[in-house]
C-alpha cells in the first residue's frame, strides 16, 4: 500500500484560501497579545518590508517595530517575490488530497458538524471533546468581514495573484474567488455525507 497509514481513519480540513492567508498574515505578522512574532519577521518580515519600504522604511521598522508591521499588500507583494511559508502556501501542495485516500474530507467553514461527524464515526463520546465546545471554528465576524475589507483594497494584479496562486485550491475545493458573494467563503460542495470516502 502505497499510503502508509491506511490503517487508520484519516481526515482532513481545508479552508478557504483568503480566509486563510489572512489569518496567516495576522498571526504571523500582526500583533498577537502585544508581540510580533520574531521568527516570522526574522525569516519574511524584514525581507517584506525591504522589498516594499526599501532601506529607509526597514530603518523605519527596526527603529519601532511595533508601529511598522507587514501590511497586508506587503505580505501579497512579498508571496509575489517567492515569501512563501507552509502557513500560506496552498493547502493542494501540504495535505496532497489527489494521493492521500482520506476517509473524511472536512471544512473549516463546517468545523463544528465536520469535527463532530468524526470524532462519532472513530467512536469519540465525550461531551468534553465536542467541536462547540472547543472552538467556533474562527469563522467570527471579523475573520470574515477583514478578508472582504483587506481584498476590496488589495490592487487587482494582486487578487489575479492569489487567485492564480490558490488556483487548485478554489477548483478542487469549490471555493469561490468573489469576496462579496453572500455565500463567501463557504465551499460550494455537498454536506458533510457527500464528503465520505
Amino acid at each position: 500500500d502505497r499510503y502508509p497509514y491506511s490503517a487508520y481513519y484519516s481526515a482532513v480540513f481545508f479552508r478557504h484560501p483568503f480566509t486563510r492567508v489572512v489569518s496567516a498574515w495576522r498571526n504571523k505578522f500582526q500583533l498577537v497579545d502585544g508581540k510580533i512574532n520574531k521568527s516570522f519577521y526574522k525569516r519574511y518580515g524584514i525581507a517584506m518590508i525591504e522589498l516594499a519600504r526599501g532601506k529607509e522604511g526597514l530603518r523605519e521598522y527596526k527603529a519601532d517595530n511595533k508601529g511598522h508591521l507587514v501590511t497586508f499588500p506587503e505580505f501579497v507583494e512579498g508571496m509575489r517575490a517567492g515569501l512563501i511559508d507552509r502557513h500560506w502556501m496552498p493547502q493542494t501542495e501540504i495535505c496532497y488530497p489527489c494521493q492521500v485516500q482520506y476517509n473524511f474530507v472536512g471544512f473549516f467553514e463546517h468545523m463544528d458538524n465536520d469535527t463532530n461527524y468524526v470524532l462519532s464515526t472513530i467512536g469519540v463520546t465525550s461531551d468534553s471533546l465536542k467541536a462547540d465546545r472547543l472552538s467556533s471554528a474562527g469563522l467570527t465576524y471579523s475573520t470574515v468581514d477583514l478578508t472582504r475589507d483587506l481584498f476590496n483594497q488589495l490592487p487587482v494584479e494582486s487578487v489575479n495573484f492569489l487567485i492564480e496562486f490558490y488556483v487548485k485550491d478554489f477548483l478542487l475545493f469549490g471555493y469561490g474567488t468573489d469576496v462579496n458573494d453572500e455565500t463567501f467563503p463557504f465551499p460550494g460542495v455537498g454536506q458533510t455525507n457527500d464528503r465520505q470516502t
